[in-house]
Order: structure tokens, then C-alpha cells, then sequence
């Protein structure tokens, strides 16, 4: 299973991230990129070792920072011309759309996908959860 575990420390603005497969996305206030921490390329149960470490990130956050968690569901949508959505223009998609509140945001998103898969099927889950401090 892959996963994306994170803790948040509001007063001192602080986020602990680890991931399985799953990155951390990072949209600083006004920036113009979106930040990766990368993840353990390992999933959890199964096949994996039973000393498999997973590594744990820590980063200080500031007012307006925005960050994702999310499946692989979203990215790895096809639409009717066979073609996959990929991580990076959903990347792009958050960069476009990091300006507007949350719930707009989400309604940005749910259309967008659905536009997007139009009459195929869905393939995956899909999982977003953006915070916002």
C-alpha cells in the first residue's frame, strides 16, 4: 500500500511528513513552483522488508503556505483520447489554482477531473487533501 502520513504543529507552524510512494507537495505563499519532498520509494505491508525504514521529514511552514496530499488516482487519470493526466500537469493544475480558497479549489478540481475523464472510466481512487495555514 502506498500512503502519505503527515503531523501539524499550528502554534509553531510546523509539518512532519512521511510518505510511501506518496509524496508531500509544498506551494509557498506566492511562489511560482511547487515544492516535492520526495518519499521512501517503498510500500508499506506486503513484500517489504520487515526492517524497512521510512524516512520522516520536518519543515517549518508560513502564513498562506499550502500543501498536498493525494493518491495516485488524480494523476493517473486517462481521458477519451487514451491520454494520462502525469503528476506534472496536475502540478501545474495547483500552481494555477493556489490563489483561490479552498472550497474553490476543490470545485476547480472535482470539474475539472470530471471534464477530464469525460465518458471513460475512472481507473483509481482519488484522494486530495489540501491545508492551507
Amino acid at each position: 500500500m502506498d500512503i502519505a502520513l503527515c503531523s501539524i504543529d499550528p502554534e509553531n507552524k510546523m509539518v512532519r511528513f512521511g510518505g510511501a510512494n506518496r509524496p508531500f507537495w509544498l506551494i509557498r505563499n506566492t511562489a511560482d513552483e511547487v515544492e516535492e519532498i520526495k518519499v521512501t520509494r517503498a510500500a508499506i505491508g506486503g513484500l517489504a522488508a520487515d526492517d524497512q525504514h521510512f524516512d520522516q521529514h520536518e519543515m517549518k511552514l508560513q502564513k498562506g503556505d499550502t500543501f498536498y496530499l493525494c493518491s495516485d488516482g488524480y494523476a493517473d487519470q486517462f481521458n477519451e483520447q487514451d491520454k494520462k493526466l502525469t503528476s506534472g500537469r496536475f502540478k501545474n493544475i495547483l500552481l494555477e489554482i493556489q490563489n483561490k480558497s479552498m472550497d474553490d479549489q476543490e470545485e476547480y478540481l472535482r470539474t475539472f477531473i470530471e471534464s477530464w475523464i469525460g465518458n471513460t472510466e475512472q481507473i483509481d481512487d482519488i484522494l486530495v487533501v489540501g491545508i492551507r495555514l
